[in-house]
């Protein structure tokens, strides 16, 4: 059954019951309010008998003699049973036929408190010819001051319970049943109604949300219209929808890193081949030829052998180093260290590839005692790596120059790498450290780069919590730069 179908049936099914609940209530309160206004009418009729009655008022028992009169006064009122009780509450005498009473005695609780007035009516008692409780009146027979037994009357025995059931199953409940089947029928359809114009925009959405199913294999999902511009429906439209960006989203986001992955294949497979496979020709020219050469010209071989399988194995190691960084698991060991220090090291230790192309390598410091409280291992990565980058794209008689200043005002220090270069490509710029980047302001041929290096020290610069920016200077050269807090 779908939605509609099941709030119907369950419409139905609790409309039934309330109505059934309803009547089976209002029977009730009906039957004790008759029960009430006859007890009240007839509460003393039994006192009244025995006051008019000189066989009663003067205490004497006779069965016989009761019996006739309990007859004429059955004739005269069909609608009471009359029972005369011991003090204990046995019954002696009734007006019923042989039989028809089934029980010896009723209870004297509820006699009592109607004689002694303390409940409200009705007040119900032991019905001799039945299993329930009944209305009634009573009054005591006494001789003299003594108690000689009860008149107990049943008002409304089971003659008048068999007439007024006839007549209400005839009568009344044809009405009520009626005016009940008239009133469900009418609500049941106006409510039928109402669901159906609540439930149209929900089935509406459903509709929309199979059919976007069936579309999921589309490069773009399309967003669902609202049947409705307020309340729940919208506003799971509204999340619909937003779901539906979300993935339209992610789906652009896939399809991009999948193209970005591609072209970073590609461009790892072109710059793997190319040292292997001058590796590859300098060793089958030294063993075709290995007769032929001399040594000096073997030894060159092999040098540019050598060069080659060092230029693999280093780009090798940044696939390694790029990968461990993207995975997440990279701890940051922060320490206080003089910066002086690690700039002054790191020049020194490109001294000698600096100086084969003449080029001037500089420190510029604003505060020789400047303290740093990073992780100086990485930092050390990613000042090679830049350093790196400049002496590739600097000419012969060329300047780098390292500087650091400081910031007092936000507590930090801005590292910046500068070099009178090549400079940058202001359309490069975006994706200037993307993996899968080769600029066209690379060095060609015997000092051509392959290499992640780049990209490798912008992780490394997250890692540490900053951003390393890159832009052209005054002197025409790229310019690197990023910031690191000093020491607490």
């Amino acid at each position: 059954m779908n939605l509609y179908q099941k709030l119907a049936l369950t419409l139905l099914t609790t409309f039934v019951l309330l109505v059934g609940a309803f009547a089976l209530i209002l029977q009730s309160l009906e039957a004790a309010s008759r029960d009430k206004a006859e007890q009240e009418l007839h509460r003393n009729l039994a006192a009244y008998l025995v006051q008019d009655n000189p066989l009663l008022a003067s205490g004497k028992y006779d069965k016989k003699a009761l019996e006739n009169l309990f007859h004429s006064m059955m004739i005269l009122g069909p609608n009471f049973e009359f029972y005369v009780l011991d003090p204990e509450g046995k019954i002696l005498t009734y007006s019923a036929k042989p039989g028809e009473v089934i029980r010896d005695s009723v209870s004297l609780e509820p006699i009592n408190w109607s004689i002694n007035q303390q409940m409200s009516f009705p007040l119900y008692a032991d019905d001799p010819r039945s299993n329930k409780q009944k209305i009634f009146s009573v009054a005591e027979v006494k001789t003299g001051e003594e108690l000689t037994g009860y008149l107990y009357v049943i008002i409304g025995g089971q003659k008048y319970d068999s007439i007024f059931s006839s007549a209400k199953n005839n009568e009344k409940l044809r009405v009520m049943g009626y005016l009940a089947a008239a009133s469900l029928v009418f609500l049941f359809i106006c409510l039928l109604i109402s669901f159906k114009l609540f439930v149209r925009p929900l089935k509406q959405l459903a509709s929309q949300v199979t059919t976007l199913k069936a579309r999921l294999n589309q490069e773009t999902l399309t967003p669902l219209e609202s049947q409705s511009k307020s309340g729940e429906v919208a506003e799971l439209t509204l999340a619909f929808n937003q779901l539906i960006s979300q993935v339209n989203r992610q789906i652009v986001q896939l399809e991009s890193v999948d193209k970005d992955r591609r072209e970073l294949l590609a461009h790892l497979s072109h710059d793997l081949r190319t040292p292997l496979s001058s590796l590859q020709g300098f060793l089958e020219t030294i063993k075709l030829k290995a007769g032929e050469l001399t040594q000096r010209e073997n030894l060159n071989y092999v040098d540019k052998s050598l060069k080659n399988a060092n230029s693999l194995k280093s780009f090798v190691d940044q696939i390694f180093e790029l990968a461990h960084l993207e995975s997440g698991e990279i701890t940051v060991t922060k320490e206080s260290f003089p910066i002086a220090d690690l700039l002054y090291d790191t020049v020194d230790k490109f001294s000698g590839l600096a100086s084969k192309k003449s080029i001037s390598l500089k420190v510029l410091l604003d505060n020789e005692q400047l303290m740093l409280n990073t992780d100086i291992a990485k930092l050390e990565r990613i000042l090679t790596n830049l350093i790196e980058n400049a002496i590739r794209h600097t000419p012969e008689n060329g300047e780098i120059i390292l500087q650091a200043s400081t910031d007092n005002k936000v507590n930090q220090v801005t590292l910046e790498i500068n070099d009178n270069g090549t400079g940058l490509n202001q359309q490069e710029l975006p994706s200037l450290f993307d993996a899968r980047f080769r600029g066209k302001q690379a060095v060609d041929d015997e000092n051509r780069h392959i290499g992640l290096g780049l990209t490798i020290t912008r992780k490394l610069v997250r890692v540490l919590g900053s951003e390393i920016s890159a832009r052209n200077n005054s002197q025409g050269g790229a310019s690197f730069s990023f910031a690191l807090p000093l020491r607490a």
